[in-house]
């Protein structure tokens, strides 16, 4: 199969699994059992409208990280109403979109941006839904670079100046509380600040209900990780029943934000071997045409991604550096790595590349976009086209 699509599209090439989707979503869904709950994909995993459609057509929401996710989703099937709206930095055009489109939750990172939705509500004669993004101040015992839930990071506000702020929302008429909204991370492979989370979240809504502020929904956020190295996942059903155990004296709608669970292990970069190279006393070099301008996780995190050869040549595995074709040494897929012998021309996969890698994709050195194809079972459709170079210089003057 891998061979077909590297004759029809070339390489590098992303290719998706949709069974591996399908199949991921319906474990988390039915994890939740009887309790009401809603699953928001996470669009800054991969955007992709094919991915989209298919998460939609199973029942899945949205996470929007900007107005452009939101547009989106809505191109996909989602109703506003299936839209949380969520992000740091909103600019007033996004969040005057967000309030005209009515959706299910802008979760609100700060003060200012409260006020700034509330003014900018009350001019258009709107009642904003407002979730609350809060800072448990937690350690997701990940990658730092996507950590989220410490009181050091950018995001939310801290938990335990949630309550005021609510008041505040139920003291302005153009507001309406809706949520609680938490993420601590990505990537995340132990359940136990998972957990902690969920209990602080719940907490504080059961506070807020004590005081008469009600609220809707309590959305957990995202971030369950994947195994990168082919060793053992965090389990989602032990995450689901970890967050409704959290939940179980609340009758609040559950809500989560997979991305990388859903469509991380489903999606590989296809690539080919450029060149080998290796000189006395120097290491041996495997070049791809596939670079950190397709797949930045490597350059980004020191990311670890399984790379493999379609069709494995006879002969003893050797440590390789695997290394794309970019103008920068970060441009590393992996160092000292046991790869069995590849000549030029043969075809590479680089696992667990569904989440993060077109999403995060570039045009750095000129490079064309790398088209995207969509497995079923045996059939395959291509869902995106390689770039040209006039796609590419459309906008420029």
């Amino acid at each position: 199969m891998f061979d077909q699509i590297a004759d029809a599209v070339g390489t590098p090439a992303y290719v998706y699994d949709a069974g591996a989707i399908r199949t991921a979503y319906a474990r988390l869904d039915a994890a939740f059992g009887d309790r009401p709950h809603a699953i928001h994909y996470a669009l800054k995993a991969n955007s992709s409208l094919a991915l989209v459609r298919l998460l939609r057509s199973l029942g899945s929401g949205a996470d929007a990280n900007s107005i452009g996710e939101v547009e989106v989703a809505l191109r996909c099937g989602c109703t506003p109403r299936d839209i949380v709206f969520t992000g740091v930095g909103k600019r007033a055009d996004e969040l005057a979109r967000a309030v005209d489109l009515d959706l299910l939750a802008i979760n609100v990172e700060s003060p200012g941006e409260l006020d700034r939705l509330a003014r900018l509500a009350a001019d258009r004669g709107a009642v904003a839904r407002v979730a609350l993004r809060v800072n448990p101040d937690i350690d997701a015992r990940s990658h730092p670079h996507i950590s989220t839930g410490l009181k050091s990071n950018k995001f939310g506000v801290p938990i335990d100046a949630a309550p005021a702020l609510f008041r505040e929302i139920a003291a302005r008429p153009s507001l309406a509380a809706v949520g609680i909204h938490v993420h601590i991370g990505s990537q995340i492979t132990a359940l136990d600040p998972l957990e902690r989370a969920a209990e602080a979240v719940v907490a504080l809504a059961t506070d807020l209900r004590a005081q008469g502020l009600p609220i809707e929904h309590l959305d957990f956020g995202g971030g369950l990780g994947i195994a990168y190295d082919g060793g053992t996942a965090p389990d989602p059903d032990e995450y689901v029943r970890r967050i409704v155990r959290a939940a179980k004296h609340t009758d609040l709608l559950l809500a989560i934000e997979p991305g990388r669970v859903l469509v991380g292990a489903a999606g590989v970069l296809l690539t080919r071997v450029v060149d080998v190279k290796q000189f006395p006393g120097a290491k041996r070099f495997v070049v791809l045409d596939a670079g950190m301008t397709e797949l930045m996780r490597p350059a980004l995190y020191d990311a670890f991604h399984r790379i493999e050869p379609v069709h494995p040549r006879p002969g003893a595995e050797v440590p390789v550096d695997i290394v794309g074709p970019i103008c920068e040494s970060t441009d590393t897929f992996a160092r000292d790595r046991a790869l069995p012998p590849v000549e030029v021309g043969d075809l590479v996969i680089v696992r667990d590349a569904g989440a993060y890698g077109a999403a995060m994709g570039s045009n750095y050195l000129r490079r064309l976009l790398p088209p995207e194809v969509l497995l079923d079972g045996e059939a395959w459709t291509v869902t995106r086209r390689r770039q040209t170079l006039d796609d590419m210089l459309a906008l420029e003057v």
